[in-house]
């Protein structure tokens, strides 16, 4: 708290850091209403403090006189409390308006909530675990969840959304402030809620937020598939369920699952090899580790993941697994990279989509 108020003194110290255009009028509304209710928090209580001492029974038989109506004081304390709230009505209406209706040209990104990890996918195929935005400039972020309710929450933004299954929701967002702020989720959304966390960059320059956007699209195809598939296993979400040091999770453990032999719900023994690893990518009902709840709660990644990519996790895999006997630091022969781009892909597009 100390930390906020020492790097935007004009916050309050119970309030995080501000960092967007809409966070200091929705500040400013927050401490009206929490003055307010202090001021008549105190004088309530004084005044009961007040009448109980100054009221207080002489003897058993003097009841003084028996109060009665009084005009003034029954107009004074509604109008005034009416007044109060017209004007609190009032300023937060029009800040939800203010936080609903999207600036024109906004850079659009699309966000995608799944238990339990967050994706961002930008405008150039760009596809990441953390969230990344100019500084200036308007960003419209176009909200889905694959399986659940989620809810996207920027403190230093002030900014909330609810993520709904079915649906798109959207919200905009903006900031002056260059830095790194925390991204949360605040609908429960099963076990591993308080762990779907992410971060949200804002890039001090145009020319800095190109150079990552270029970095972001171009990793595939130039490292080794094992490098490729930790990228995933981190990017992806896989982390957030799959250990690979042999830690129970909500999935099963990635560690010398490759090749061993995997006791199934239904009693049935399968080998962990490529075909059941891109089955259960797939689909992941297909067959359920034994020890595991049925149907799973991890979503399909069809569509999602490029064959390049499942090889890629595949060979991580094989890295983090005794039972694989292979040489994983030569054996590539460069299979994963990505097959060259048609004319008009999103590979061959500039790196960055134009930001008004």
């Amino acid at each position: 708290m100390w930390h906020s108020l020492l790097a935007d003194p004009a916050s309050t110290f119970w309030l995080p850091i501000r960092a967007s255009t809409a966070a200091a009028d929705n500040d400013w509304l927050f401490n009206f209403i929490l003055w307010v209710n202090i001021f008549f928090s105190v004088l309530i209580v004084a005044l009961m403090i007040l009448f109980v001492w100054r009221y207080k029974a002489k003897s058993v038989s003097d009841h003084g006189a028996t109060g009665g109506h009084n005009n003034a004081l029954e107009i004074t304390w509604t109008v005034i409390p009416t007044i109060i709230c017209i004007m609190i009505y009032y300023w937060g209406f029009k800040g939800f308006l203010h936080e609903a209706v999207e600036p024109p040209a906004g850079y659009e990104i699309r966000v995608v909530g799944r238990m339990w990890n967050w994706t961002f996918i930008y405008p150039n195929g760009a596809i990441t675990p953390e969230l990344h935005i100019p500084k200036g400039k308007v960003i419209r972020l176009v909200l889905q969840s694959e399986d659940v309710i989620h809810s996207l929450y920027i403190p230093a933004f002030r900014a909330k959304k609810d993520v709904m299954p079915g649906r798109y929701n959207r919200m905009w967002v903006q900031s002056d402030d260059p830095g790194t702020y925390d991204i949360l989720c605040t609908a429960y959304c099963g076990k591993n809620h308080s762990t779907m966390l992410s971060k949200c960059v804002v890039e001090p320059t145009m020319e800095s937020f190109d150079k990552w956007m270029e970095d972001a699209i171009e990793w595939r195809g130039k490292k080794k598939p094992v490098e490729e598939g930790e990228i995933l296993y981190n990017q992806r979400g896989c982390v957030v369920c799959h250990s690979v040091n042999g830690t129970k999770g909500t999935g099963p453990t990635w560690k010398d699952m490759y090749g061993s032999n995997i006791k199934l719900a239904d009693g049935s023994t399968v080998l962990g090899n490529d075909a059941y690893i891109t089955e259960s990518i797939l689909e992941p009902n297909a067959k359920i580790h034994e020890g595991f709840p049925s149907p799973s709660p991890m979503p399909s990644f069809k569509g999602a993941f490029k064959d390049w990519d499942i090889d890629a996790l595949i060979w991580f895999m094989k890295s983090k697994s005794s039972n694989y006997h292979g040489d994983v630091a030569n054996e590539f022969g460069g299979k994963l990279t990505p097959p060259p781009p048609k004319n008009g892909s999103a590979a061959t597009q500039p790196a960055t989509q134009p930001v008004q």
